[in-house]
């Protein structure tokens, strides 16, 4: 009996370090995320590294991180924590996206859409990976692509106002003019000012 009672001992003691050590990280990931919203970055990436350090598989921490690493344009950094994320949960749609993002902007176009792809497959109604892989493919001149995307995005969110103006610009290099007006018009409707530029340059009355 006696040596059931410390093996139970030991294990109360290992799950309540863990506990606090949990305890410890939500703390630290809080900190960031004020951090965060104050646009301290660096100071951000400090406490979402306390997080980690005292909750390895601390998953929105990593996210967090990678967020903030985008902002100071470590790109490849983001990309690591991202990584990171994907193995603590491989269906998680955002890392996926975001990821995807932190590629974009290295100029790894296909390597992005590779990722967005993989978020579409896990949530196909995911309208924001629509529009990112929409920007990809129009990088890549990809015009048709883009639009098709595009018109995905905005299926599942109608008042996307970003998706819009975007897809203007893909009908615009597709030769669309009259396509382009339509688009930029709805986008000026929900407020883009970009896109009411376009339509007294381009689209006369």
């Amino acid at each position: 009996m006696k040596r059931s009672f410390i093996n139970i001992s030991i294990i109360i003691l290992f799950v309540s370090i863990h506990l606090w050590g949990q305890s410890k990280a939500k703390v630290y990931y809080n900190s960031g995320n004020t951090k965060y919203n104050i646009a301290d970055y660096a100071g951000a990436i400090l406490d979402y590294d306390k997080a980690i350090e005292n909750d390895p598989r601390f998953l929105n921490a990593y996210i967090n991180r990678g967020l903030s690493k985008i902002e100071l344009k470590n790109y490849t950094g983001a990309i690591q924590d991202y990584d990171k994320a994907i193995d603590i949960d491989s269906n998680h749609v955002v890392t996926y996206t975001i990821r995807g993002i932190a590629k974009d902007s290295l100029l790894n176009h296909r390597g992005a859409i590779q990722d967005y792809n993989k978020a579409i497959t896990i949530k196909p109604n995911d309208a924001w990976s629509y529009y990112n892989r929409g920007n990809a493919k129009y990088k890549l001149a990809d015009y048709q692509g883009a639009i098709h995307d595009y018109t995905k995005a905005i299926d599942f969110a109608p008042k996307y106002m970003q998706a819009y103006y975007r897809r203007g610009l893909a009908k615009q290099k597709n030769n669309d003019m009259e396509g382009a007006c339509l688009d930029w018009r709805k986008a000026s409707e929900f407020g883009d000012n970009t896109s009411r530029a376009l339509i007294k340059k381009n689209c006369g009355r």
